[in-house]
């Protein structure tokens, strides 16, 4: 939205036809510019409390241009994370607040937010908000400041079977409940990649074409999703944990393989060891039991997709 606001400007001007005096306004407009506010979250649900990150693409359209653009938004805390264009001219602590000076016609900002979720509720919610004299409070009510506002909610899901956030560590496993005989899996994703959506989902919510359906399966799909479904350069460590009474009778843990389903629905069978040298394409793998009998299986893989135990 322009600084500059419709301004109507009037003339008087006299024709004189056949001794005839006419008087009349001529007007003159000046253009609004175009702007738009875009937000994708990312991920579309979280864990309470985990981190929420937001995709902000500032636009605009013309025809005119932006004198001075800020952004503030709802969240009485700091961000936790804040990087992208013009991000050098955001408050690096406090709440959030940029000044980005002028948005030329045609300019585009494109910037990721992170804020904490509440621990509680089913959603949370985050109003941004541009404006071209700083007051986020305007609301249109200033004639030389419009404020232009996107909500975005994230989800917040205390499912058991998932679990999920926006990492700001290549450190930070994202890791579901532990397996119980009402619990039969639980899956963990950590990726070697920082500020980034990651999700791990097991269960029967799982839709059913994220594993292909291989004899010799067992176990149920985990679904790992992380960097918005790229390839991971570094590589995604992923850890299935299968109760024991899901696991086969009499199982040789150097048997065991994992069945890798791809977005496209192809599928990889992940059958090396990662000992001695983790091998990240397609993958590989190891399994060992755990103390109460319950198969613990390590992968490694540059993918996405849906990963299932098989024999």
């Amino acid at each position: 939205m322009s600084s500059h606001r419709f301004q109507r400007l009037t003339a008087v001007f006299s024709i004189t036809v056949l001794g005839l005096s006419l008087i009349g306004p001529a007007s003159i407009t000046a253009a609004q510019a175009g702007w738009g506010l875009a937000v994708e979250t990312l991920p579309s649900s979280v864990t309470p409390g985990a981190d929420a990150g937001y995709r902000l693409t500032i636009t605009n359209n013309g025809p005119s241009n932006i004198s001075q653009l800020y952004l503030t938004d709802s969240v009485a805390s700091a961000p936790t994370y804040i990087a992208g264009d013009r991000s050098e001219l955001c408050n690096p602590t406090g709440v959030l607040y940029c000044a980005f000076g002028a948005l030329n016609s045609g300019d585009v900002i494109v910037l990721t937010v992170a804020h904490t979720t509440s621990l509680t509720g089913t959603s949370f919610s985050v109003d941004f908000m541009l404006n071209s004299t700083g007051v986020s409070s305007d609301k249109g009510k200033n004639s030389h400041g419009d404020t232009l506002v996107t909500t975005a909610t994230t989800g917040l899901s205390g499912d058991q079977n998932f679990a999920g956030g926006f990492v700001l560590s290549s450190d930070f496993t994202v890791q579901n409940d532990g397996v119980t005989r009402r619990n039969i899996q639980s899956t963990a994703a950590a990726a070697s990649e920082a500020n980034i959506p990651v999700t791990v989902q097991d269960g029967p919510n799982v839709p059913a074409s994220t594993c292909a359906a291989v004899a010799g399966a067992f176990g149920e799909c985990s679904k790992v999703e992380v960097a918005e479904g790229t390839d991971v350069a570094g590589g995604i460590k992923i850890v299935i944990t299968v109760y024991w009474k899901s696991v086969p009778r009499n199982l040789n843990v150097d048997d065991v393989v994992v069945i890798h389903t791809l977005a496209d629905g192809s599928t990889e069978t992940i059958d090396t060891s990662c000992s001695p040298t983790i091998d990240l394409t397609p993958g590989c793998r190891d399994a060992v039991f755990l103390a109460d009998g319950s198969l613990e299986i390590p992968v490694w893989t540059l993918h996405n997709g849906g990963f299932k135990g098989g024999l």
